[in-house]
């Protein structure tokens, strides 16, 4: 199978799943470790001993939250010979820098009703920055005693976007409030992966709603069958999003009633958010009916507003180490369990086609 990212496939008890990872993926974890050392000390002043200083007070939170996933990044750290800590910092680069992420990122579900094939599907543009695309993976993991998994991540992150072998999937947009702030709580990341771990969406979205955060996100979660929501989470609470006529979009502001106490930082530095929540709804309803793959391919290329569109472009007024665009173009048929997938813009990639068989 021909795939636009290195796949990389995971079985036994969480450490043997994680000491497999970070043996098949050695170099780029390590490649992704340095990349997040050297980016926040020449951005942010964070030296290497502060970084692994944050790594060490979100492991204590990680094996809180989820012993088994503490166990498997022990296993990726020891698989690549990198440190702990270290790794725990960037699985947890959510919270270590949540106030200098480059957002951009366009969700969006449609229930059986809306589609052409009666089936529920789930996509996203995941815009972030140029130099993580050569550090990404592709990651299948056959747990023992949990569902299969197949997501879209960086080498060494052990949970992202993607979805199970009981149709459940999920994707994510980043936002920022005037709450934020570093915290030791659980990372978004392994956040994202208990998720994925449940065999229910229900199961999943009590795991979501009963962890704790310091800093603001956004997951589309949805399930083979016909549901979808959408968490949209800050540090005081999380506004819960349902489908109109079949139908979910969320990109990088807050639009949930629960976030009227805070302020939206993101969308005063990108008010792009609002045109592409804007243009991939009215998308999306054209087509109600009659919404496929190929529907969703020809929005998520959508070129409105470029560099800052849809299909997000490197925008050269922006400084070289923040410029993004869209690494990865996901869709997702959570019924048929096969995801079609991109390295790069839409617009320039090819769609390829990898499912759980």
């Amino acid at each position: 199978m021909e795939t636009p990212f290195p796949l990389i496939r995971v079985e036994g008890d969480p450490y043997s799943c994680g000491v497999q990872h970070g043996e098949k993926a050695r170099e780029l974890v390590r490649r992704n470790v340095e990349y997040y050392v050297n980016l926040w000390g020449r951005n942010l002043g964070l030296s290497r001993e502060r970084i692994a200083e944050r790594g060490a007070e979100l492991l204590k939170a990680i094996g809180d939250f989820s012993p088994d996933l503490l166990e498997e990044l022990r296993g990726v750290a020891e698989g690549a010979d990198v440190s702990l800590e270290l790794l725990a910092a960037i699985n947890g680069r959510y919270e270590v820098v949540w106030s200098e992420m480059r957002p951009q990122c366009t969700s969006l579900a449609v229930l059986p009703e809306a589609s052409a094939n009666g089936h529920t599907l789930l996509a996203q543009n995941w815009d972030y920055l140029l130099g993580v695309q050569d550090g990404c993976i592709l990651l299948d993991v056959e747990e023992e005693g949990r569902p299969r998994i197949l997501m879209h991540t960086e080498a060494g992150i052990i949970g992202q976007k993607g979805f199970n072998s009981e149709g459940l999937g999920l994707v994510v947009n980043a936002l920022v409030s005037d709450h934020d702030h570093f915290e030791a709580n659980p990372p978004f990341w392994i956040v994202c992966r208990e998720m994925l771990r449940c065999r229910s969406i229900s199961e999943a979205m009590k795991t979501f709603l009963n962890a704790s955060r310091s800093v603001s996100y956004n997951v589309l979660l949805a399930q083979a069958g016909g549901f979808a929501v959408d968490l949209e989470a800050t540090p005081l609470d999380v506004s819960i999003l349902t489908p109109s006529e079949g139908l979910l979009v969320h990109t990088n502001h807050l639009i949930g009633q629960r976030a009227l106490k805070v302020r939206d930082i993101f969308v005063k530095r990108y008010p792009d958010s609002v045109y592409r929540l804007y243009r991939a709804k009215t998308a999306l309803e054209a087509e109600w009916g009659e919404i496929t793959m190929q529907t969703f391919m020809e929005i998520l290329r959508d070129h409105y507003g470029r560099p800052h569109s849809i299909c997000c472009h490197p925008d050269p007024g922006e400084p070289e180490d923040f410029r993004g665009a869209t690494l990865a173009s996901i869709i997702i048929d959570l019924d048929e369990k096969r995801m079609h997938i991109t390295r790069g813009p839409p617009c320039e990639a090819e769609y390829r086609e990898i499912t759980l068989e």
